[in-house]
């Protein structure tokens, strides 16, 4: 048994003890599935940033960095950064006031329809499924490469913590693990960094190495390196900004991300935690990016790029700070498996489940969970495709499916629930048989028959058709008038100055970003380049 095991183990047991501590204070539904209504700022950020940083982060988007998509990668973090804030503003803060357990239970309510709620239940039950099955490859590989422990094993002991946690803890759980997580893996990440620059010759100088090598010097270009995704640069931008608005669709109306405001205690922390989630995701999106190019100076080729990370705590850290690296890696693919989790459990219980009593329903969603959890094992043990490529397939469904008629939900007053109703079907069935017509047929699709931007059109086709054919009625004309009826304990003068400096700090915070990126990479890089010539 070695230390990096013995360091998994027992964060694994202290997130058990933390379950089982929350779980004695949960009382009813809204406790078991929305935290009671009251989570503050700090939860919700903490918890929408660590179910977003998965095991797909670091070993997904490390790996394309290390490929040489760098540039691609930083470009949707930004745009996915961008959808924290709007989606708050435009989806979040309106979602909030509909008074639901789900996000599914939010579309049957705004268009008074069950066949809307339990569409929009399969399609996101589906969606987690998807990318629960990829967070659970990435801790199998992650413990089975660091450990030495069998892979069936590996993942069989994570989903026994993840599973315990959510079951016995619920929501109010998931948020209080999500956010220790949270500063766990950021803590060790931020170390990592400065241990790893140190040893490639500095920030300064291990950018200016790559770039002033023919070799490497095309990872940190505009267009990143040829062949990982495309051939060319402007492909490979391309695909950043496909998967950048795909990505922004999920942080905006994704049902991990946006459920979060259902916890909320109040509005203005719906639009407040958006502001720490956005910046929080970009820069460990950067400094995951940044660790994993580096990687370059002292391991070039790696065979199995997903392992950049892995093997830099191994081989570039010392043993402790490689031991809290990979355990914060752990923590980060535990915290999205919860979220997932509990979410498949509220979506069953709640949503497809018929006049279920409250408590049945907390035994319902517990059920839902152990049963998915078993669903994922079994696939999981069959090593599926690469995690980035599977978290992808989750992504593209989601934003095809949900985010137009999410977005129209709020702000338009033609929109019917046939018309939601066929455009979300439409969206969802496009972009699943595309992905599954290319991947039986081993086919490349081109950039813009992306199945996620496919089936997002074809989801607006649908759904205007829909809408056109047939007319809104009057329980949905009222439905969408309550989204618009501010609470009266959201009208503090005090609170709405406090929420309206947030959205001002993001501008000022934007231009500030924008101004570190130029400074760390753009300017060493140009340096290193102007060097080799």
């Amino acid at each position: 048994m070695n230390i990096y095991f013995i360091g998994m183990c027992i964060s694994m047991l202290i997130y058990i003890l933390i379950g089982f501590i929350v779980s004695r204070k949960i009382r009813d539904a809204d406790d078991f599935y929305v935290a009671g209504r009251n989570a503050p700022v700090l939860l919700i950020s903490g918890s929408m940033i660590a179910s977003y940083t998965s095991t797909g982060m670091f070993m997904g988007d490390a790996a394309q960095c290390y490929d040489g998509a760098f540039s691609a990668v930083i470009l949707f973090a930004g745009m996915q950064s961008a959808g924290y804030i709007i989606g708050a503003v435009f989806f979040g803060r309106y979602l909030r006031r509909s008074n639901i357990l789900t996000i599914p239970a939010f579309f049957g309510k705004r268009f008074c329809s069950d066949k809307m709620r339990i569409l929009a239940a399969l399609t996101a039950i589906i969606t987690m499924t998807v990318y629960l099955l990829s967070v659970m490859q990435g801790i199998g590989t992650l413990m089975h490469v660091v450990t030495g422990v069998d892979y069936r094993v590996c993942i069989f002991l994570s989903l026994t913590v993840f599973t315990f946690i959510s079951v016995l803890s619920g929501s109010r759980g998931v948020l209080i693990t999500d956010t220790l997580m949270a500063g766990v893996f950021t803590f060790a990440l931020i170390l990592s960094v400065l241990v790893i620059s140190r040893n490639v010759g500095g920030w300064y100088g291990g950018i200016r190495l790559l770039a002033s090598d023919s070799g490497t010097s095309a990872i940190l270009s505009w267009g990143g390196k040829p062949g990982p995704l495309y051939d060319t640069g402007t492909e490979n931008v391309i695909w950043g900004l496909t998967y950048g608005i795909m990505w922004m669709s999920v942080c905006m109306v994704g049902p991990w991300q946006s459920s979060r405001y259902l916890m909320a205690k109040d509005e203005h922390t719906v639009i407040r935690s958006s502001f720490f989630s956005a910046l929080g995701v970009f820069l460990l999106e950067f400094l995951v990016g940044m660790a994993a190019v580096m990687v370059n100076v002292t391991n070039p080729g790696m065979e199995d790029s997903s392992q950049v990370m892995i093997w830099a705590a191994m081989h570039m850290m010392p043993r402790i700070l490689g031991v809290i690296l990979l355990t914060g890696v752990l923590s980060a693919g535990i915290s999205s498996a919860t979220t997932f989790l509990s979410l498949i459990g509220a979506s069953v219980a709640n949503d497809l489940a018929v006049n279920s009593h409250k408590k049945d329903s907390i035994r319902a969603g517990r059920i839902a969970m152990m049963s998915a959890s078993l669903i994922v094992l079994f696939l999981a043990v069959y090593n599926p495709p690469a995690i980035f490529w599977i978290m992808l397939l989750g992504v593209a469904i989601i934003a095809s499916s949900w985010m137009p008629v999410a977005v129209a939900a709020v702000f338009s007053k033609r929109l019917t629930k046939t018309g939601a109703f066929c455009g979300m079907l439409t969206g969802f069935l496009s972009c699943f048989a595309l992905r599954l017509y290319a991947s039986l047929f081993h086919i490349t699709l081109p950039i813009y028959l992306d199945p996620g931007i496919v089936g997002t059109a074809f989801n607006v086709i649908a759904m205007t058709i829909g809408s056109l054919l047939t007319k809104v009625t009057e329980d949905e004309k009222n439905a969408r008038a309550e989204l618009f009826i501010i609470p009266k304990a959201e009208q503090n003068p005090v609170e709405i100055q406090k929420t309206l400096r947030y959205s001002r700090l993001s501008v000022s915070v934007g231009i500030i970003v924008m101004l570190l990126l130029l400074f760390l990479w753009v300017i060493p890089y140009l340096q290193g380049t102007a060097s080799k010539g």
